[in-house]
């Protein structure tokens, strides 16, 4: 997670930075806004694990999902399929 959360934490960073179009900025709000939802659980699951507080880490890991549904519906209102399509590795 040390290394991964900076990296999502800076595309999110750039992605805030884009001005879109006005009819799609609630949309994009909404997205962003889920996004950094789940960057703040998933930074709570590492600490809680580290702290092996285990009810913490189920909590958080539900937060993260949550806002990771949300995310991927806000941004497939956008037209944007790939990006809220879970990578599986297939």
């Amino acid at each position: 997670m040390d290394k991964t959360l900076p990296l999502y934490e800076a595309a999110l960073i750039k992605l805030e930075a884009l001005k879109p179009p006005s009819s799609d900025a609630p949309a994009v709000k909404a997205w962003l806004a889920a996004d950094r939802r789940v960057e703040q659980a998933t930074r709570d699951l590492g600490i809680a694990a580290q702290r092996r507080d285990f009810p913490a880490v189920n909590a958080a890991a539900s937060r993260a999902e949550l806002a990771g549904s949300q995310g991927r519906q806000a941004a497939a209102g956008l037209g944007l399929h790939v990006c809220g399509t879970i990578a599986t590795g297939r």
